[in-house]
């Protein structure tokens, strides 16, 4: 099952310095995307089978960003947060996949497939 999430998610370098500026405002950034993501997942149904793979599909203007400062945390964390799995621990998720797809707009499509 694939959902498409239309948003810039913020980049690992971005996160960090927010967090070594101003915790109040990192962790603003956590609640807002981790909020989007479980929204956009209430749309799927449950998952039942585990153990399952996420695959990022990080469609991107720029093609100096680093693939490696893209993370899901937030993303996978309103998997949860929605009930769509238990737990993000590796019971539940056991790959992790990220791809760089160039495009005109930022924004992340999920795969999730079982394993």
């Amino acid at each position: 099952m694939k959902i498409t999430i239309k948003y810039k998610f913020e980049s690992m370098n971005s996160y960090i310095g927010k967090c070594r500026n101003n915790y109040h405002i990192a962790n603003n950034v956590k609640q807002k995307e981790t909020n989007l993501a479980m929204l956009a997942f209430a749309k799927i149904p449950k998952i039942e089978k585990f153990p399952i793979q996420l695959t990022f599909n990080w469609y991107m203007k720029s093609k100096i960003a680093d693939l490696d400062g893209r993370f899901g945390k937030n993303i996978i964390d309103g998997l949860v947060r929605a009930k769509k799995i238990p737990d993000d621990n590796v019971k539940y998720i056991q790959r992790i996949i990220h791809n760089y797809i160039e495009s005109k707009e930022d924004y992340v499509e999920i795969e999730i497939s079982e394993l």
